[in-house]
């Protein structure tokens, strides 16, 4: 196993990239794409960006889109962003990391890749490769385990917390989640890249 860890690091980091992205990512061939001249509110970037990212086939263009422009602009989602700044110009900075970063995109690296963090719980994990994203079940199994311990009997609740093992851990985000919402739990990880 750490052998394909390796070899898929290796891929994703190649020999060229800029300002701390994966480097490599495959297709690096592809053309890239800028933002068309006069073109500068951050509602327009995500406009111009879901078109470019729905032409090449990119799963969850809105979404991919608005999560760049938001990150550049320093917020976790575009909703979250003040009214204000969805049409008021962004800066050429702002703008050429937005095209870098979309561009990346565009090679069809996952978004939480591109943006370097990714929120599961409550909790801000940081993502980059080879750790495997968190997915939406996986939020569904945090859930479910914090229903069950809620259903224990009141005297065994008062007791220690639940042991918990995250065997390929990853990132960790079952047992940080865990541990953020059971204070008295415990909690080991065991990732194949490391030995017990």
């Amino acid at each position: 196993m750490k052998f394909w860890g390796q070899i898929l690091w290796t891929l994703l980091s190649g020999p060229r990239g800029r300002r701390g992205a994966p480097q490599g990512w495959a297709f690096n061939s592809w053309k890239t794409y800028s933002s068309p001249a006069g073109l500068s509110s951050a509602t327009g970037i995500v406009n111009h960006w879901t078109r470019v990212f729905e032409e090449r086939g990119i799963p969850e263009a809105r979404e991919s889109s608005e999560y760049i422009v938001a990150h550049v602009l320093g917020a976790k989602t575009f909703q979250s962003l003040r009214p204000a700044l969805w049409t008021k110009p962004l800066t050429p900075q702002q703008l050429e990391c937005i095209q870098e970063l979309c561009n990346h995109r565009l090679q069809r690296m996952p978004v939480q890749y591109i943006l370097g963090e990714w929120d599961f719980q409550g909790l801000n994990l940081k993502m980059a490769p080879p750790v495997f994203i968190p997915r939406p079940e996986t939020e569904e199994l945090v859930e479910w385990v914090l229903e069950e311990v809620a259903q224990r009997p009141p005297a065994v609740r008062a007791q220690d917390g639940p042991l918990i093992l995250e065997v390929g851990c990853g990132s960790g985000a079952i047992a940080l989640s865990l541990l953020s919402q059971l204070p008295k739990a415990s909690a080991a990880g065991q990732d194949s890249d490391y030995p017990p």
